[in-house]
């Protein structure tokens, strides 16, 4: 349960973190870029050594790991596309709501126990993902393109399948300490080499100019964005809790802490809806957990 805090707490600080980059002005496909990078250096000196060599490409995780790199650049582009397009409400929205593909694929593949008080306990987080992601915007009488719609549907389906890759390779391939951590290197790897590639036409073409902050940025959000993985399989791999239950209480969790430190330390103004969404995200994480 430890790992599972952990993993908890350094996502909200990634979420509280992107709240920061307007205010000084970070450009977060640049910070994003370099945060990678820096999980890329953070893993390496955990490991001891940098893992991507010869024997690598014959290991059987190594393809999962060029999948899950590339889709992480991908689906935060997916966000920041979405955001701008649907809206930050239906954005966020899709992206937490996305916990319920990995409970199904524990569900079919996996035969992990259900029980109605777990089944209760998701039900309740995704309602309360709704509720708590429900804010007023100046954005609503604004007539969004059918087709974009689909922006926070590819979102949902990205955002799912990280987090059943996630388990899918932690079950089947991450025998010890060392291939877990290798695994998450060449990830980073793979989506700090996409990103470069885009980064670099954007320079090129003028679009985006190189500053320090945005370095600085990437190594701010990179350290705690490796361990936050890092704990998150850590978290999976303890037999005391199932994924169904492990993924969801993450989710639920990092919205529950990130929306109290909104309250707290920005002073942001809550509905009942999201006061309601907050209480019944508290009673989701309960009766997931004792319902595994």
């Amino acid at each position: 349960m430890i790992y599972l805090l952990i993993s908890i707490l350094l996502n909200a600080y990634i979420g509280i973190i992107f709240t920061y980059f307007h205010r000084y002005k970070i450009d977060a496909f640049q910070a994003i870029v370099f945060n990678y990078w820096t999980c890329v250096i953070t893993g390496s000196f955990f490991l001891g050594h940098f893992p991507l060599n010869s024997a690598t490409l014959s290991t059987p995780w190594f393809g999962w790991a060029v999948l899950m790199g590339s889709l992480f650049i991908a689906v935060f582009n997916l966000i920041a596309t979405s955001s701008v397009r649907v809206g930050v409400t239906i954005t966020q929205t899709a992206n937490k709501l996305s916990l319920a593909i990995p409970v199904l694929f524990s569900f079919i593949f996996y035969q992990e126990r259900i029980s109605w008080l777990k089944l209760t306990g998701i039900a309740l987080a995704m309602i309360a993902v709704v509720l708590t992601s429900s804010k007023k915007s100046s954005q609503q009488n604004i007539k969004v393109p059918a087709w974009q719609f689909a922006l926070p549907i590819l979102l949902f389906i990205g955002s799912g399948i990280i987090d059943t890759l996630t388990k899918f390779v932690q079950r089947n391939f991450l025998v010890d300490e060392m291939a877990s951590n290798a695994y998450l290197i060449v990830g980073f790897f793979m989506a700090a080499f996409w990103g470069s590639i885009v980064l670099s036409i954007n320079y090129i073409r003028g679009k985006k100019q190189f500053e320090g902050k945005h370095v600085l940025a990437g190594i701010v959000l990179g350290i705690p964005n490796y361990f936050s993985i890092y704990y998150l399989i850590k978290a999976l791999q303890d037999k005391s809790m199932n994924s169904s239950a492990t993924i969801p209480i993450n989710n639920i969790g990092v919205l529950f802490v990130v929306s109290c430190f909104g309250i707290f330390v920005f002073h942001e103004k809550l509905s009942r809806k999201n006061y309601l969404g907050l209480l019944l995200s508290l009673l989701a994480i309960l009766f997931i957990y004792l319902g595994d």
